[in-house]
């Protein structure tokens, strides 16, 4: 095995999305008709049907059926991905049964507090994979950590989290609500839950995990500031409120200028050179490299050709 890597849990069930960033994660709600007919089709790299907060209580057994029948005709253009509601709502069992079927890759795990939370959803989602005569397993599982309490016991929940887990979500506007403070700008109020969300995912072996909203929808270049800070905390991408704050975020989490991947290469370049030599630290451009950082320059260049492949058969650079 090689000493270097860090092992990632969530690689346990590799798909054809796991080696991928979820650069953009956006949410679409259950009981909405005119959104659900084109979900598919918006540009997230993983795009949520809701049955949780986004959805009135009235609407709630409709939003179900009418997830049912969007993940059914599935085509492939994004993960595909459902909120159910709390596991201690009386609608969680009647949603997972309705959402687990072949064309699902996720279920977002709302408001998760206490490991016994996530023991019993990961059991549930287990009997559901089996009844619809999928493989255990099959289908993976996003944390979302949206309450203090959440936030507070973050370490014991993600090293105690199923296998089925793929990484975590942070809830900042429920979050936020919890707390009663409004976002500022730089959003100084959630910066330690962010941190401590970011380590405890990564402490548990998990991939980065996902940053929450921005919520003015109007403000991009608040939203390209702001993604740029939840980059460099080490978000691997965050929620879309909308189709419109989807090109900024995938910019964002994905693309390095020109400065930044001309050093990142010469990082690599360097690296790759004196390791055939034996030497495993180096410096370059008067910056201490060794194998962490060799690492982090390594992917994100092939984060960024990633997204300029995508981009460039998009018509979008």
């Amino acid at each position: 095995m090689d000493p270097n890597r860090v092992e990632r849990r969530g690689d346990f069930r590799m798909t054809h999305w796991d080696a991928h960033a979820i650069r953009a994660l956006m949410f679409v709600p259950g009981s909405d008709e005119h959104k659900l007919a084109k979900v598919w089709s918006y540009g997230s790299d993983m795009t949520v049907v809701d049955l949780e907060d986004a959805v009135a209580v009235g609407q709630k057994l409709v939003a179900r059926d009418r997830a049912s029948a969007a993940i059914s005709a599935y085509g492939r253009e994004s993960v595909a991905a459902a909120r159910v509601n709390p596991v201690e709502s009386d609608w969680f069992e009647g949603d997972v049964s309705a959402v687990v079927l072949s064309g699902l890759d996720v279920i977002v795990l709302p408001k998760v507090e206490t490991v016994q939370t996530l023991r019993h959803a990961d059991a549930v989602i287990a009997a559901a994979e089996r009844a619809a005569g999928l493989t255990v397993g099959a289908i993976r599982l996003l944390v979302s950590i949206e309450t203090p309490i959440g936030v507070a016991r973050c370490e014991e929940l993600l090293a105690k989290a199923p296998d089925r887990t793929f990484t975590a979500v942070f809830g900042s506007g429920d979050f936020s609500t919890a707390l009663g403070v409004d976002l500022t700008v730089d959003a100084t109020e959630i910066l330690y839950a962010r941190s401590r969300i970011v380590i405890a995912t990564r402490a548990a072996g998990f991939p980065a995990p996902i940053d929450g909203a921005w919520f003015s929808l109007d403000d991009d270049q608040g939203l390209e500031a702001d993604s740029a800070r939840s980059r460099q905390l080490g978000f691997q991408g965050r929620v879309a409120l909308h189709p419109k704050q989807l090109d900024t975020i995938l910019r964002s989490y994905a693309s390095l200028d020109e400065d930044e991947e001309a050093l990142n290469r010469r990082i690599v370049e360097a690296f790759e050179t004196a390791e055939k030599d034996g030497v495993a630290s180096i410096r370059v451009d008067g910056r201490f490299v060794d194998y962490p950082i060799y690492r982090l320059a390594r992917e994100r260049i092939s984060r960024y050709e990633s997204w300029r492949t995508a981009a460039l058969d998009n018509g979008a650079v």
